[in-house]
């Protein structure tokens, strides 16, 4: 995992999670050879909440950056300090996502960015979603994508593209992800073959979104059987 790999080699690491998160996190670290207690008093890892910090710089749904910048910087300047190299797992992006407020998400991973250019740090950005649902791209995936260096895939992911293909061979008669029109968005080509297919179908075939969804997810239950 993404903080357990930068506290085994030494780095400073930023948590900005939910409560749920948090104490999974700790649990896996206290089973494993780092103690999360002793890991905090030289500094090395810094936990915040992610909707506290939200809630500071979100108003009336629209993040502001200076109380951002104002409440991130700090943190990162302290652990820069050390001279470590600096990695932060975030979850704020996602708090708005599952609240329905996706610009706000969208601009939060804006400002990431923009932090970035004065702050060096790696950045992990956990979501919550069902991509094999045709709810989830309704949302503004694309731009999302636009935001991120890369978009990691599970073993899941890998195995429900190969279900999309399958699924799409059979009501378009050709598998989408041979088309070159599926991967030539900025915003999509990031995310793994399946959810550009999926990206793709929504924008060129939006009323056969919900059925290939619902057939891919069939096939992809029984690959798993």
């Amino acid at each position: 995992m993404f903080v357990e790999a930068g506290l085994g080699r030494g780095d400073s690491v930023v948590v900005i999670a939910g409560t749920d998160q948090r104490d999974r996190l700790f649990e896996r670290l206290a089973a494993g050879k780092f103690r999360p207690q002793s890991l905090r008093d030289p500094g090395q890892l810094s936990v915040l909440d992610a909707a506290e910090i939200a809630a500071g710089f979100v108003v009336g749904g629209v993040p502001q950056w200076t109380p951002f910048r104002n409440a991130l910087a700090p943190v990162l300047s302290r652990l820069q300090a050390s001279g470590r190299d600096t990695r932060v797992y975030s979850e704020m992006a996602n708090t708005l996502w599952q609240a329905g407020n996706t610009d706000g998400a969208i601009g939060v991973e804006d400002f990431w960015n923009t932090l970035a250019g004065t702050y060096a740090f790696s950045l992990y950005c956990g979501y919550t979603m069902d991509t094999q649902s045709e709810h989830a791209y309704a949302a503004p995936l694309e731009e999302l994508g636009r935001t991120h260096s890369d978009i990691l895939s599970t073993p899941d992911d890998e195995q429900f593209g190969v279900a999309l293909d399958r699924a799409s061979k059979e009501i378009f008669g050709i598998s989408l992800t041979q088309m070159s029109g599926v991967s030539r968005q900025d915003g999509a080509r990031r995310f793994p073959s399946g959810q550009r297919t999926m990206l793709w179908v929504k924008r060129n075939l939006p009323l056969s979104t919900a059925q290939l969804a619902e057939k891919a997810r069939q096939y992809f239950r029984e690959n798993r059987a």
